[in-house]
This record gives structure tokens, C-alpha cells and sequence, in this order.
């Protein structure tokens, strides 16, 4: 396996490469999906582990396989298609990537690529694997403290894809108080889309991740900020699939909070997503299988004290078709 490091902003990257079969070949359809793996870290101490993941706590290798299985399960039943990207939030780092996806349970999405960043003063790391070749990553800084957005790239047989990988601030601490820090990050992702289509015209760009806000009143995502979203495909907006009323998403979110469902977890398609030419959008859906419910419904999310569940969020996915 060759590796590759990559400094940039101060922030590091590890960009892995190995052969599949297919990869390559001019594939007709692309799934890219998103998920919150709400804290998944091996069991290797580091030193910048959350100290319930310590061995000290109780953390240990055959608890850290288990949630690997249970996380191969459910990005297993991702629909068919002939190529994958996929967008990791809150996974410690390359080495937990490296082994979620070689694996004989993931073999369909033939997952032989990935970048993750490795910020030092992060616990949680941001990562995207796919099984299309990577042409090429960059991370960005957003600010102190505040997790970097990776920009990853692909040359396709339907044109240049690239891909913003977020997670942005969360609400803890406060909705108000948090909001600048959201918003900060969600500009810097709108600059680089911006620098990316003017760079790559016809290019497709999509931000993905869990970007703590709601689609519907979020100020990140409203028509004056850094990330307009819609309903439909609309020049200066990105289009968003919990928007569009002619799409059918169950359950109505993918986070359960406070009673309710919440849309924190976003894939934003630009406008190539529906010019015509090269990747079209065709569908989007939640992962949701049944043994990721609890009895009542939610998200049968990882308990650190019971030692068992899966994850707080659901994996959201969107299919494009190439044209």
C-alpha cells in the first residue's frame, strides 16, 4: 500500500492508494453518502483519545471490533451502484478507516482509496474513501480549534467530481453561541466550491458531512448564507435533497434530538448535479435498517456504558447517474 503525506495549512493528511477491480472502468452510476460514526476509535492508545475510549475506562480491541462488524453491516446495505465515495465524521483516525474497509463484508463498494486528515489537537477525524482513484486532496484550515474541511478529487468518466468534507461545530455549548463558528466554516467551504468551478467548469461539487444545522432555518444554509440551499436545482444554490418535496426520505432526518428529527447531516449538490451532462442526480435516501433501530424507533445509538449500539446519526446517501 503506497502512502502518501500531505502538508497543508498546518494541517496534515494521510492519502492511501491499492488496486481494485473496476475501479477504473467507466461505471454509470455513483453513490455518495455521509455518516457520523459517532465516535469510533481503535484501540491503540495515542494519547488524544476521549478518555471513555482509554483502556483505563474499559475500552478495548474486542469492543472496538465489534463496532467495527456492526459499521461494515450498515454501510453494506448502501444501494447498488457502480462506484461508491464515502464521508466519515468523528473516526479517530487513518488507521480505523484502513481497517472499516478492508474487509470481506465491504468488499461490494470496493473502497481502495482514502484521505483522512490527522489534525494533532483533534481527537475526531475527518475522512473519505472511495473506489474511485483519488486525483488529488488538499485540507483546509477553518480556525483554532475548529475541525479543517478536506477537499478531495476524482477524475471520472462523467467529468471531475470533488468533494468537501465537513463537520461543522456542534451545538453544544448553545445554539447562539455556537453559530459564528458554523458559520466561519461554511464560508470557507463556499469559497473553495466557488474556486473549484471557476477552476473546473462543469465540474461536479458536492458538500458533504455533518454540518450541525437544520436545512430549513439554519443561517448557514438560508438564502443569505455562505451555503444557500433549495429544493430544486437553481443557479447560485446547492441543491438539497431534504428540500425537495418530489423526493421520498424516510425517517425526516437523520439525528434524533430533543424529540424530533433533525437534517444535520447534508450531501449539497451544485448545479452540474443537473446541467445535462455527465453525473445527474437521480435519488437520494437514509439508512435506516432494522437493526439499527431501537424498540421505539431512533437510532439504536452507541452507549458507552451499556458497551452496545451502533451510532447517534443515520448514513444519508444520494445517487447520481451518468448521462
Amino acid at each position: 500500500m503506497r502512502k502518501l503525506f500531505i502538508l497543508f495549512c498546518a494541517a496534515s493528511m494521510l492519502l492511501s492508494s491499492c488496486n481494485a477491480q473496476g475501479s477504473l472502468e467507466h461505471e454509470k452510476s455513483l453513490c455518495v453518502a455521509t455518516w457520523n460514526m459517532q465516535n469510533l476509535f481503535d484501540a491503540e492508545e495515542n494519547g488524544n483519545e476521549y478518555e471513555e475510549y482509554r483502556s483505563s475506562s474499559g475500552w478495548s480491541q474486542s469492543l472496538y471490533e465489534s463496532r467495527l462488524s456492526n459499521a461494515r453491516k450498515v454501510l453494506s446495505s448502501l444501494p447498488q451502484s457502480g462506484d461508491y465515495i464515502l464521508v466519515l465524521n468523528e473516526i479517530e483516525g487513518p488507521n480505523v478507516v484502513d481497517e472499516l474497509i478492508k474487509s470481506n463484508d465491504m468488499i461490494k463498494l470496493g473502497l481502495c482509496w482514502f484521505a483522512c486528515t490527522q489534525e494533532p489537537d483533534l481527537p475526531i477525524q475527518i475522512a473519505v474513501a472511495s473506489s474511485l482513484p483519488i486525483s488529488g486532496a488538499h485540507v483546509h484550515a477553518v480556525g483554532e480549534g475548529l475541525r479543517p474541511i478536506l477537499e478531495v478529487g476524482f477524475d471520472t468518466a462523467g467529468g471531475k467530481v470533488f468533494v468537501l468534507a465537513c463537520h461543522l461545530k456542534s451545538n453544544v455549548g448553545g445554539v447562539s453561541d455556537t453559530e459564528q463558528d458554523r458559520l466561519v466554516a461554511a464560508s470557507v467551504a463556499g469559497q473553495i466550491a466557488k474556486s473549484l468551478e471557476a477552476e473546473n467548469p462543469g465540474a461536479l461539487v458536492l458538500v458533504c458531512g455533518d454540518l450541525n444545522e437544520e436545512c430549513w432555518n439554519g443561517p448557514a444554509l438560508s438564502p443569505e448564507g455562505p451555503l444557500p440551499c433549495s429544493g430544486g436545482f437553481e443557479r447560485g444554490k446547492w441543491y438539497c435533497f431534504w428540500r425537495d418535496f418530489g423526493v421520498s426520505v424516510l425517517p425526516g432526518g437523520s439525528y434524533w434530538y430533543d424529540g424530533s428529527w433533525r437534517c444535520y447531516d447534508n450531501i449539497l449538490v451544485s448545479l452540474s448535479g443537473r446541467d445535462g451532462t455527465g453525473w445527474d442526480f437521480s435519488e437520494a435516501g437514509v439508512l435506516f435498517g432494522s437493526f439499527q433501530k431501537t424498540a421505539d424507533g431512533k437510532p439504536f445509538a452507541w452507549d458507552r456504558r451499556l458497551l452496545k449500539g451502533i451510532s447517534d446519526h443515520l448514513p444519508i446517501w444520494v445517487k447520481l447517474r451518468l448521462l
